[in-house]
């Protein structure tokens, strides 16, 4: 890895543009298969948004993902990152989350499955574990049907899936999953707002961390089912020790052992496209590097609209990336910790159930988020700010210096469409409000804070290139996945541009540290 742009060949067989761990993944497989290939990164660090350095002094920090989720089968045995050097810790309690303050009930999601249902039903009673599981269960046909975890997979559109629904009662299924909104979803389930209180709040989050909908808006069931889809592994998250960042890190050395460069601190200004092809990349330096292949690891407004903007698409492929929202309508924060913080009196036996702490959400009520939502449209803060929050030193001591400790979280519904010179007050006042929920719960977690770094999605756009910030590049709106993630009809990663491809979260199945875009990505490169 370098950091130098010294030129060692006129021509590669790939040129992957993005260092993050998508355009690692491809880079990896492109060059397993006896590829020339040439990585540029404009940072000076690898994983883009499942990335770790150091932002508080002397800590590992993510500004990104933080938790690994199952990998598809194929991706796994593929990458073995195991066998590669990277370390995965359990999680015995996965998340706490929380909901209507000291008086709530926790949701603890245990890695057993038996202790998770006894947590539920001794919570919300029979009806709740009942509930719960009914849930579960009508969105696994659905979820199955995102093709979430299939790798090398061309998708179909949501439509031509309900179309090919083998009866009415399935074809119904999917309607309400992929046009309905989560509430529409939950209340079949949960209906009682006061004994499955916490619950619905629950599952509401889930669906809206990854769109701009709330929970009662048309669509946004789509995201509850992407969210809960699940592998083989039933949906159990892990830590990887020393960061997320280690994943990407173990790829670059694996791609030096392959022979492949991965050069740092190097900003592509330019595809440069000739008689409608892709023939290489000019960079900030002025440099002219060709390629027989060209592969974008950013989203489609930053690879078209920035680096191609001097060959326009066509009209009809234009008006369909024009018509994806991007919004990045969030806070994210870091925090370092003298010491970890303890929970209110009322939840005081969670200080001594061992992992409690590591980390989980603190959500609201769905009309609560809901309103949070329309406040968010209007430009304005919500009043409580729903987030999910993370103590990774709980479970991975090496994050911090000795005695200290790292936390993070997101906050949502931040306005990201406001004028830009209000933004920074806004994220300052957001802010403090995410201190303000966490307190609820943590109440010395103020007087524990060292150092903080505060992060809304005009850093994520300048850090990252994600087109205003949005790290799913492309809101999981219904109208925006499967088919309708695709730019050219029966490939999942071709663009109109010759040669170009595009390997990314903005591609089918969309965002996550899966690897499956930039796998899936470079096969169809090698076959095309």
């Amino acid at each position: 890895m370098t950091d130098s742009a010294a030129t060692t060949a006129s021509i590669y067989d790939a040129i992957v543009i993005g260092a993050g761990h998508n355009g690692l993944a491809a880079a990896t497989v492109l060059a397993r298969h006896g590829h020339s290939v040439l990585v540029l990164e404009k940072n000076n660090y690898v994983g883009g948004m499942g990335g770790t350095r150091e932002i508080l002094k002397g800590c590992r920090n993510e500004v990104g993902a933080s938790c690994l989720f199952p990998l598809s089968a194929e991706v796994k045995a593929y990458f073995d990152f195991e066998a590669l050097g990277v370390e995965l810790i359990p999680l015995p309690i996965m998340a706490v989350n929380l909901c209507g303050g000291a008086k709530g009930r926790p949701l603890i999601f245990y890695k057993n499955p038996l202790k998770l249902a006894f947590n539920i039903f001794s919570q919300f009673g029979f009806s709740g574990m009942l509930g719960f599981i009914r849930l579960m269960a009508f969105c696994k046909y659905p979820a199955d049907m995102l093709h979430r975890f299939t790798a090398r997979k061309v998708p179909l559109s949501l439509q031509q899936i309900i179309d090919q629904a083998p009866d009415a009662h399935k074809r119904a299924q999917l309607e309400l999953a992929f046009t309905g909104s989560a509430m529409d979803i939950i209340d079949k389930f949960l209906p009682d707002k006061i004994k499955h209180k916490e619950l619905r709040a629950n599952m509401a989050f889930a669906a809206v961390q990854a769109t701009y909908k709330g929970p009662y808006t048309e669509g946004s069931g789509m995201c509850l089912i992407y969210t809960l889809a699940q592998e083989g592994s039933g949906g159990l998250m892990q830590r990887v020790k020393g960061g997320m960042g280690k994943l990407s890190e173990a790829l670059v050395a694996e791609l030096e052992r392959l022979g492949a460069e991965v050069r740092l601190k190097q900003q592509v200004k330019r595809i440069v496209v000739e008689d409608g092809q892709a023939v290489g990349v000019e960079l900030k330096t002025g440099e002219l590097i060709r390629a027989a292949k060209v592969i974008s690891n950013l989203d489609k407004p930053a690879t078209f609209a920035g680096l191609m903007s001097d060959s326009p698409l066509e009209p009809v492929y234009q008006q369909r990336l024009d018509r994806v929202e991007h919004h990045g309508a969030f806070v994210h924060m870091l925090f370092k910790l003298k010491a970890l913080p303890d929970y209110v009196q009322s939840l005081d036996y969670l200080n001594r159930v061992e992992g409690a702490k590591f980390g989980g959400a603190m959500v609201l009520e769905p009309e609560q988020l809901q309103q949070c939502y329309e406040a968010c449209l209007r430009g304005e803060l919500p009043e409580q700010v729903p987030l999910a929050f993370q103590m990774p030193t709980v479970m991975d001591a090496s994050l911090a210096p000795a005695g200290a400790h790292i936390a993070s979280a997101y906050g949502f519904y931040f306005p990201c469409d406001a004028p830009k010179e209000q933004r920074g007050k806004l994220r300052d006042q957001m802010a403090e409000r995410i201190i303000a929920h966490i307190s609820e719960y943590y109440p010395n977690f103020a007087e524990l804070i060292t150092d903080k770094a505060i992060f809304s999605s005009d850093h994520f756009a300048s850090m990252h290139g994600a087109t205003q910030g949005d790290w799913t590049h492309g809101s999981l709106h219904p109208e925006y996945m499967m088919a309708d993630r695709c730019m050219v009809a029966g490939s999942a990663h071709k663009t109109p541009v010759g040669n170009l491809f595009l390997c990314g979260s903005s591609c089918h199945p969309g965002p996550g540290v899966t690897f499956l875009p930039g796998y899936s990505c470079a096969h169809e490169v090698m076959c095309s």
